[in-house]
């Protein structure tokens, strides 16, 4: 340190930044003796930023002096060089000037560690290798855990006992056989007002009250009332329903042609056209209509269209013979009319062993085209959560769930103040948005229900009504689908923290350069595709079922794509016309542009792999086993690392690290590779102890001291391994040359260009003139 650096007067712009530390912006520009580059007056180049000795000495001494992320920095180093304005200052005793001032000494407290909790890799110093590394570890480990709680709350909310229930439950109703007008049916197969009578006074009836055991011959009146349940197991909630929507006579207008023939006309059902007259018997409730406000319903999606909740009802009866006596009636007053479009029959049960909820609702709705389309409704949901040892588990996993929420919303929150508009750039930012949102929506929703069925299920069991599950229902549905998307968010969400290895990001990375040419590829094929859908629907849609309309007709020939399609019917349809959109759609849409889409996919992919395959991926491994090897070296252990021994060389600079250095300051390829050809003494691709003292060294104007590698050479042999790293520096500077050479021969060739190119134009002057 007694040296000193020859003095020189320096610029206004030194002066103000005296204290030399070497980082990713600060590296000199070597030349033939490694010295300052100088302008004409004698100061230094400013496109190479100079260096002085203790910069340098910071590079390979302690790596103390390295901040966590792995750059280079000289804090706080008094040297003794005589010049005054080249002289380091102590900014912990020179704070008021603001050019001096240096970041103040992390403090251990509660603030560092908090921001250091909510730091992300996008708000963190992506410069810093050391702390974009732990930042990214630590946010994986986090979402991970996450990730694990989210599986669990899924797992207390479905399991496979829901699938059989609505399984035995459907096959009652549903594919239970039943003799009307002479022959078999079933539900499914209903198509007429007569089939849905016989299906109420058999199928409803006998799936409903269970009087007797096994063989229909012992009366259950023996056997404790518990047993009287669907199939023995399921408990009957309230009361069933029978409810019908209708239409008015006047809904639809008959042509003037008809009006002679047909003085009534019944349309479809719509609010505007239902009817809310009452008919028959007009005390009743089956006979009066009754608004979706007082009966507190709801309207359901049906096949043909969607239903209002009110209408004209009947509540049935907990007993057999008092319900049969009930559907009877209605059936002999002529209940169901021209005008009826839809008739519903709700209820719903419970099952103990499994802590399971069943809202049926079967429906059969009325056309005007006449007969029956039959559709049903079995939502299977778990009300009460918190029953068995392992829902208070998940219990505690839902305030854990909460917790996180409110941590990943902070997260989010911090990350906008500090990215402002730059956090609206990134579509994770969004798709964290979007799970945030429905994370919160399903917690309100969770507190709503445990705070309403409660209080719902003892008033149904207190009094002998109908059990109006419908709302809950449907929202318990809802809220399933829900945590369904969350999962799935939650899932793909994953990439995000396992993007910095290359691998794992071909994904994103391929769809991101492919984006452009697949959206001018889905342009030309929608053209495409939605024509044939039209043609589809025109040619077969009143013949084929799966062209009925023109949205059916479009996610058939997505059908198609995939290999599931109906050829007979579209031949039956049209023996000309069907074979010829068969082929032709099979022929543009499945043999070229199916196969264009996945050529721009597979090319880009081809070039991602490439670029990959050539670049250095970022491995976590080695941070963690440099970590370990550490942790084992101040335990008194000697770290290895795949069976063999690897000391961890914390005073040697890397190839890399010097490399990007040097180019942040604007070193040319044939700079950075003059400065390890001249250094480089072991041809390790490193700079060790004794190579950084040799750079010192020329840096003052000295030689090394010792006898180089030319003086062994002329007073004695040398060894083979000084032959190999002379013979491997050779290599380099040939490497070297053949760059510069390349580079020339690309000069010239310009030049020959330009001068072609400017005597073709002096000729054609010329003959202008």
């Amino acid at each position: 340190m007694s040296e000193k650096l020859p003095s020189r007067k320096p610029r206004p712009s030194e002066r103000q930044h005296n204290v030399y530390s070497y980082d990713d912006r600060d590296i000199e520009s070597f030349g033939d003796d490694m010295e300052p580059r100088r302008n004409r007056k004698g100061y230094p180049d400013h496109r190479h930023p100079s260096v002085d000795r203790e910069s340098i000495r910071s590079m390979s001494g302690d790596r103390s002096h390295r901040s966590r992320t792995g750059n280079l920095k000289t804090t706080d180093t008094p040297t003794n060089i005589d010049d005054p304005h080249l002289k380091t200052t102590d900014t912990r005793t020179n704070m008021d000037d603001p050019h001096l001032r240096q970041p103040k000494k992390r403090s251990k407290g509660v603030m560092l560690y908090l921001k250091g909790l909510w730091r992300t890799k996008q708000t963190a110093d992506l410069e810093n290798k050391d702390e974009e590394i732990q930042t990214t570890l630590r946010e994986l480990i986090i979402y991970l855990v996450f990730l694990t709680i989210v599986l669990i709350l899924t797992l207390g909310m479905i399991s496979t006992n829901m699938y059989w229930f609505t399984k035995v439950l459907s096959d009652l109703f549903i594919e239970t056989m039943f003799e009307a007008d002479g022959a078999e049916t079933n539900f499914k197969e209903s198509s007429r007002i007569s089939h849905f009578w016989g299906f109420a006074e058999n199928v409803m009836i006998n799936g409903l009250y269970w009087d007797f055991w096994y063989d229909n011959n012992d009366p259950v009146g023996n056997v404790s009332s518990e047993d009287r349940n669907i199939l023995y197991e399921n408990k009957l909630l309230g009361v069933p329903r029978l409810r019908q929507v209708k239409v008015r006579n006047d809904s639809c207008i008959v042509h003037e042609d008809f009006r002679r023939t047909f003085r009534t006309c019944y349309d479809f059902y719509s609010s505007e056209a239902e009817d809310t007259e009452s008919f028959g018997q007009e005390t009743p409730t089956a006979w009066t209509y009754s608004s979706e406000k007082e009966l507190d319903g709801y309207s359901h999606w049906g096949v043909l269209t969607t239903y209002g909740g009110g209408g004209f009802y009947e509540d049935l009866s907990l007993r057999r013979n008092e319900t049969l006596e009930r559907i009877l009636e209605l059936k002999q007053n002529l209940w169901i009319t021209r005008g009826t479009r839809a008739i519903f029959f709700d209820f719903t049960v419970y099952n103990a062993n499994i802590n399971l909820f069943c809202i049926v609702k079967l429906v059969f709705e009325i056309p005007p085209t006449g007969g029956v389309i039959p559709s049903a409704s079995f939502r299977t949901v778990k009300l009460l959560r918190y029953v068995t040892p392992f829902d208070y588990f998940v219990l505690a996993c839902e305030f854990i769930f909460l917790t996180f929420i409110i941590y990943y919303t902070v997260e989010e929150i911090c990350e906008c103040v500090i990215l402002k508009f730059d956090y609206l750039r990134s579509l994770w930012n969004y798709l964290d948005l979007i799970t945030l949102v429905l994370a919160y929506v399903l917690i309100v929703f969770s507190i709503y229900r445990y705070i309403v069925i409660r209080p719902m299920i003892n008033e149904l069991l207190e009094e002998k009504k109908y059990a109006n599950f419908d709302f809950i229902g449907f929202w318990q549905v809802q809220y399933n689908n829900a945590v369904g998307v969350l999962v799935f968010l939650v899932w793909i969400k994953l990439f995000k923290y396992i993007s910095f290895n290359k691998t794992m990001a071909q994904l994103s990375i391929t769809l991101s350069r492919c984006a452009k040419d697949i959206a001018g590829f889905a342009v030309m094929f929608f053209i495409v595709f939605f024509a044939f859908a039209q043609l589809g629907y025109l040619l077969f849609g009143t013949q084929v079922e799966d062209f009925r309309t023109f949205g059916t007709s479009i996610f058939t020939l997505l059908r198609t794509i995939l290999g599931d399609f109906n050829y007979s019917a579209i031949e039956e349809a049209n023996r000309v016309l069907g074979p010829v959109f068969f082929i032709c759609y099979i022929f543009f849409v499945f043999f070229v542009l199916l196969n264009m889409f996945l050529a721009i996919i597979n090319d880009t992919y081809s070039e991602v792999k490439s670029e990959i395959s050539a670049q250095k991926s970022f491995v976590m491994s080695d941070y963690i086993m440099r970590c370990f090897g550490n942790l084992m070296k101040k335990l008194g252990y000697k770290s290895k690392v795949a069976g063999k021994e690897t000391p961890i060389d914390d005073s040697k600079l890397t190839y890399n690290e010097i490399r990007d250095a040097l180019r942040k300051c604007n070193f040319t390829d044939l700079e950075i590779e003059m400065f390890f050809a001249k250094y480089d003494i072991d041809a390790d691709k490193g700079i060790g102890e004794e190579e950084t003292k040799r750079l010192l060294t020329d840096l003052e104007g000295r030689r090394v001291t010792g006898p180089s590698l030319a003086d062994k050479g002329a007073g004695e042999s040398v060894s083979q391994e000084e032959f190999l790293m002379l013979k491997n520096r050779v290599t380099q500077m040939g490497e070297s040359i053949i760059v510069v050479i390349d580079k020339v021969e690309a000069v010239l060739n310009k030049l020959d260009a330009l001068g072609v190119s400017r005597q073709a134009r002096d000729g054609r002057g010329q003959g202008g003139k």
